[in-house]
């Protein structure tokens, strides 16, 4: 709910180098000319996987467990391979219809790994490459919802202005006319707009001059029900509760009152938090229908939180399993009759 940032460059895929520098670089690791694609030993006899498919399984391997360094890594060098070769301009930008073209060239895969590698970004906090590589990803495939969902949610998260949160919402629909998703974000941000302040209208200049947003500023659209900015502002205050920011000391209750109150507004990033909140008061039965809705709206990170929740349920169950039969070897007569419950 604060002042936001530019938008960051539009352009091709990003220059960051799968050296893992993080630094840009003057030339693109795109062209023929880089040679990070040599093949990387990490032990004697262990050389790691070079085609585009096993390098794309490794990233999403490690984005899955949580080695995002490790994701980045993979996505970019992934990306380079599919998009060897493909021209740039004199600022070293793809166009839309070279990106397209190699995304059909590379059967959809050059679009899979910048929204891939966008969502990884995004939950490094490093915004403006989550944002390029969201923005890419649109332009390679505009019907791509994924892409354009990541993207609105990386502007969200940046805290991008509504009106241009609004009007990339409205590419994502001309792409993608049927999203229930995308058209929900926009009317959301239809009704935010048509409530502002008319100096949310003043020409840019101007309204810089303007007093900084505030937490009081938040908290007071958070407890305005008439105020249709009303779930923005309630899942930025639960947030800033729940880590103590802000100036705001923790206050798990207070956390869980204004996440429930953007969850129920449609907040996808208050659901999730709400999920990971409900999980740390040991309510996993809330929590998981808090990260299910989350998932549902787009947001990558629940449903990774809910697929290793799932992971972990299982594990316990099949633990629970084996005991079970090793005390029905032994004759335990409830340890059987639990085991033919389970097997009816």
């Amino acid at each position: 709910m604060s002042d936001l940032p530019k938008q960051a460059k539009k352009g091709g895929p990003s220059d960051k180098c799968s050296s893992g520098t993080g630094k840009k670089e003057k030339k693109s690791c795109f062209t023929s000319d880089c040679d990070s694609h040599t093949p990387i030993q990490t032990q004697p006899g262990q050389v790691l996987p070079g085609s585009v498919t096993e390098l794309a399984r490794t990233a999403k391997e490690a984005a899955q467990a949580g080695e995002d360094v490790k994701a980045v890594h993979f996505y970019t060098m992934a990306i380079d391979l599919v998009a060897k070769g493909m021209p740039r301009d004199a600022n070293g930008f793809a166009s839309d219809q070279d990106l397209q073209a190699f995304n059909k060239s590379s059967q959809g895969q050059l679009v899979e790994l910048l929204s891939g590698r966008s969502h990884v970004y995004l939950k490094q906090g490093d915004l403006a490459a989550a944002i390029e590589d969201a923005d890419t990803c649109t332009r390679g495939d505009p019907a791509c919802e994924k892409g354009h969902l990541r993207l609105a949610i990386a502007y969200e998260k940046a805290g991008v202005s509504l009106q241009q949160q609004l009007e990339a919402c409205e590419r994502g629909l001309e792409g993608c006319p049927g999203s229930e998703l995308l058209t929900t974000r926009k009317w959301r941000l239809k009704k935010a707009i048509a409530a502002q302040p008319e100096v949310a209208n003043l020409p840019a200049g101007q309204a810089h001059e303007q007093a900084p947003w505030t937490i009081e500023d938040t908290k007071r659209i958070a407890d305005d029900a008439s105020d249709p900015r009303r779930p923005m502002g309630a899942a930025d205050l639960g947030m800033a509760f729940f880590a103590g920011a802000h100036g705001l000391s923790k206050d798990i209750g207070k956390a869980e009152h204004y996440l429930r109150l953007g969850s129920e507004g449609g907040d996808a990033s208050a659901q999730r938090v709400l999920g990971l909140l409900l999980l740390e008061l040991g309510r996993p039965a809330e929590a998981a229908k808090e990260l299910s809705l989350a998932a549902k709206a787009g947001d990558d990170e629940a449903n990774t939180i809910l697929q290793q929740l799932k992971a972990e349920a299982e594990a316990q169950e099949a633990q629970m399993r084996a005991k079970l039969e090793e005390m029905a070897e032994m004759g335990d007569p409830r340890a059987l009759q639990i085991l033919e419950e389970i097997r009816a």
